[in-house]
């Protein structure tokens, strides 16, 4: 993971007990996430993860000793049943499904479980091998139902269009090596072609990974782009999402909209096949949005890849850059 330098850990706490809802992407509040995630790191084992409630960052432990630690730490502790560890090994054994489009799942903090979800679009026969597979896991796991199909927006931030007749947006101008370079999503570069927008024209694709992660990777021809979201938003790093982070997330098709994260590290079970480790936000997106920005204040969380008609789920920023050596312009 990568956190914002701290100054002081006594000034992060008084950020902690500044943050409130109204302000949840403001750097006290952002500052208090990095704090939680630290206390969260250092009780190990005993740690069942971080999430946000009504914008203040609240420390999931399993025993009393970890409970202390986080409550001396001037934090708010919520004792739970499960570990963080073991609930991952609990998604880890579901990732080993295949062939099973049209369902998802991953954690849920704030529940303390992990949360299958079926879409009735998937096949009975595929509907019964995740259910019964989660089913081995009692009360760790929930299984939602939910109506619609689950599917990739491309149809296409700001808009980019390939010659091969793909539209979706930019997600976020980057660097590598000095180099600039625009971030989108896989299943969008994947159609190739050269990609054009705003002031760049034929672009080519240097990189798409999709299915398994979902990013794309265009040269920039006419050099650096600016690190900001289209609608002016500044974006300076790159973050970690959090379960009850409220968002932002902006597309060539719907613009602007605004929603919360309610799921992390999830695998997505799509048409063309399985995309892990995403996040899913109550945020409705519609084709062409694909590869538009996720992101909350300065620090970009992700990009789009797709959902259904009440949710969106996004792949994670910090992935993308890792995998490319990328830096944020």
């Amino acid at each position: 993971m990568r956190y914002r330098r701290l100054l002081t850990l006594f000034a992060a706490l008084i950020a902690l007990l500044a943050a409130t809802a109204a302000i949840p992407a403001t750097s006290s509040a952002l500052g208090a996430v990095d704090v939680a995630t630290r206390v969260a790191d250092s009780v190990g084992f005993a740690s069942g993860g971080i999430h946000l409630e009504d914008g203040k960052a609240v420390v999931n432990v399993v025993d009393d000793a970890a409970e202390r630690k986080v409550r001396s730490a001037g934090l708010k502790a919520k004792k739970v049943k499960r570990s963080l560890s073991a609930l991952t090994e609990v998604k880890n054994q579901l990732d080993r499904l295949r062939n099973v489009p049209q369902t998802a799942w991953g954690i849920d903090t704030s529940a303390n479980q992990v949360v299958v979800t079926v879409y009735d679009a998937a096949t009975k026969a595929s509907a019964d091998r995740v259910t019964a597979a989660a089913a081995a896991f009692g009360g760790s796991v929930r299984v939602e139902r939910r109506t619609g199909k689950l599917s990739l927006h491309i149809a296409g931030g700001e808009q980019i269009s390939s010659s091969a007749g793909a539209n979706c947006s930019l997600g976020f101008n980057v660097t590598r090596d000095g180099q600039p370079f625009m971030l989108t999503a896989g299943h969008c570069t994947n159609a190739g072609g050269t990609w054009s927008g705003g002031d760049v024209t034929g672009a080519p694709v240097v990189a798409s990974d999709c299915p398994g992660a979902d990013t794309g990777l265009l040269s920039r021809p006419n050099g650096t782009g600016p690190g900001q979201i289209v609608n002016g938003q500044r974006i300076t790093s790159a973050a970690v999402p959090l379960v009850g982070q409220q968002i932002q997330s902006h597309g060539k098709t719907t613009g602007t909209r605004a929603g919360r994260i309610i799921a992390v590290n999830q695998s997505v079970n799509t048409d063309v096949g399985v995309i892990n480790n995403t996040f899913i936000a109550e945020i409705v997106t519609l084709p062409g949005d694909s590869g538009g920005p996720a992101y909350a204040g300065t620090r970009g969380l992700g990009t789009l890849s797709g959902g259904d008609d009440r949710v969106s789920f996004y792949y994670p920023l910090t992935l993308a850059m890792q995998a490319y050596r990328l830096k944020l312009a």
